[in-house]
């Protein structure tokens, strides 16, 4: 179907939506000038709203963003936004529209409109007409499935008022799944409890768990060479441990995806719609790996060296199980700040800290960076001894000055993971590390450049695991955060509940499980729509733990 037929039905759309908002806005407001200024406004944010968060990580507006709107002003600050000259033309017409109207409305005198029954018909009329709209999925407007649904098509080709509206939806949307039933998950938990421990190790290691911020080797992307490698530390515990990438769903931004497909095994993929897990997905208190390690005597500690708030983490934090959780405000003592971010070095001299105050013998410490945050501007670093030598994109020397941004945070991490490793390497006890790539940085001019719009390499950063002790970690090179986290356990030789069992079996199956790809277990790209048995029980199982409805911790 050509999209004309698609534009022409969206513009048909938008119509409904505008006239149910005017319909709306002069029930309340009684004079039409009133409405329409309430609709210039409205329209006008949400435009201007999209049009930045485009920028900075390239989605656009959807309602589900209301839902962290704090968070999302925070992030918005990383941008580094500048005043575009074609929104004040944007707001600029459309002030010279509503003046115009005005003087109509003072010439002419047509406004006789004041009854209140008037306006209730009117008023009632305006809601139908937007629950009508708006409350149903119109995702038919769109060539994709909706599980491939590309949002920024629909607003590049229909706007971001028919892209808003068509969603709201999804903000009052009651979750099922046509394939659930507790007859069946008790079917999967008896096969689960056949399956023969996953355990991979001898002893119980003290376990930190590291996701950095933004964090790839950056080194590997062909057509680019610096002065120095940023990353040599990281090479040579590479040799000691394991490394690979961890294919994740998003790019350059929503980090909390990423950290809930980690501490709870989940994947993306079975909550297309959600892109904020903490506040849409988690109904309460959630099954984790925090809760596993807690029910084997780990003193659990998270640390964010940011507010409380971000992405709603305090809330999330206490529903995962952390006994501890370590926000910017308990940081008493931070040395440096880059940018608006804590550095590296603080935050791995806060995982010492924790570590040494744990009040038992097992630990497991879960860590978010935050120095490798946009925005790379040049006036992050007082000096910056990385450069790029080596450029076969043409990039401008702005990208190029916010690769080398962006490189010496790597560096400054780089320095942090020795200070770490070192720390460790003198402790008696066993203790593993594991540090992981969020998503890659949101350097877009390089990465659509080395790998299109929508290459896989632009979906995998960098995992590393390390242990202070003599053992042979084996995890697959390219695996889901899900999947990594389950390995994570089973090295780590914890008796893990019947349902991380079958994750993990999964996992084994199809290393790879994100919303964009799926890998079996010998490379191959599977088409994204295959569903069979293995698939649908692992999305009862995340069902239910993310529903609470009938798994309990054993």
């Amino acid at each position: 179907m050509e999209y004309g037929i698609f534009i022409n039905f969206a513009f048909f759309y938008e119509l409904v939506i505008v006239y149910g908002l005017y319909l709306l806005f002069k029930a309340i407001f009684k004079k039409s000038l009133r409405a329409n200024i309430a609709i210039a406004v409205l329209f006008n944010l949400i435009s201007i709203i999209s049009y930045y968060k485009l920028q900075v990580v390239e989605k656009p507006f959807l309602p589900e963003d209301i839902l962290l709107i704090g968070s999302a002003l925070k992030i918005a600050g990383y941008g580094n936004l500048q005043i575009e000259l074609v929104l004040i033309l944007q707001v600029f017409l459309t002030i010279i529209l509503l003046v115009i109207q005005g003087l109509i409305t003072w010439y002419t005198k047509y406004e006789r409109y004041n009854k209140k029954l008037t306006r209730i018909i009117m008023g009632s009329a305006a809601i139908v007409i937007l629950l009508i709209a708006c409350l149903r999925n119109w995702s038919y407007i769109s060539t994709f499935k909706e599980d491939d649904y590309d949002y920024n098509l629909d607003h590049y080709h229909y706007g971001a008022i028919v892209n808003f509206c068509k969603n709201i939806y999804k903000l009052i949307e009651k979750e099922e799944l046509e394939i659930y039933s507790e007859e069946r998950l008790n079917e999967i938990r008896q096969e689960a409890m056949e399956l023969e421990s996953n355990s991979l190790g001898d002893e119980n290691p003290n376990i930190i768990v590291i996701m950095a911020e933004s964090f790839t080797d950056i080194t590997k992307v062909d057509g680019i060479e610096f002065n120095q490698d940023p990353l040599s530390n990281y090479r040579e515990l590479e040799k000691e441990g394991t490394a690979g990438t961890a294919t994740v769903s998003i790019y350059g931004g929503e980090t909390s995806m990423s950290e809930f497909e980690y501490l709870t095994a989940s994947t993306a993929k079975f909550i297309p719609d959600k892109k904020y897990p903490y506040s849409q997905a988690m109904k309460g208190d959630t099954l984790s790996i925090v809760t596993t390690l807690k029910k084997e005597g780990y003193y659990t500690t998270s640390i964010h060296p940011n507010t409380g708030g971000f992405y709603n983490r305090e809330n999330a934090y206490k529903h995962l199980g952390f006994d501890n959780s370590i926000f910017i405000n308990d940081m008493q003592e931070i040395d440096n700040y880059y940018g608006e971010n804590v550095s590296d070095m603080d935050v791995a001299e806060e995982i010492v800290k924790q570590y040494e105050e744990s009040p038992s013998d097992k630990k497991f410490i879960f860590t978010v960076t935050m120095e490798a945050h946009m925005p790379f501007t040049s006036d992050k670093y007082p000096e910056n001894e990385i450069e790029l030598v080596s450029n076969e994109y043409n990039l401008s020397e702005k990208d190029i000055g916010e690769i080398e941004i962006y490189t010496k945070s790597l560096y400054n991490f780089d320095k942090a993971l020795k200070y770490l490793t070192d720390y460790f390497n003198e402790k008696d006890e066993e203790v593993m590390l594991v540090v992981f790539g969020d998503h890659l940085p949101a350097l877009n001019a390089l990465y659509e450049k080395a790998y299109g719009e929508s290459g896989i390499e632009k979906y995998m950063p960098t995992y590393l695991v390390w242990t202070n002790y003599e053992t042979n970690v084996n995890i697959e090179n390219n695996i889901s955060l899900a999947g990594l986290s389950m390995r994570i356990l089973e090295h780590a030789n914890i008796d893990m509940p019947w349902y991380y069992k079958s994750i993990s079996e999964f996992y084994k199956e199809y290393p790879v499980y994100e919303k964009r790809f799926i890998i079996d277990k010998y490379g191959n790209v599977i088409d994204n729509d295959t569903t069979n048995e293995l698939i649908d029980n692992y999305h009862i199982i995340q069902f239910d733990i993310l529903s609470e409805k009938n798994i309990k911790i054993d």
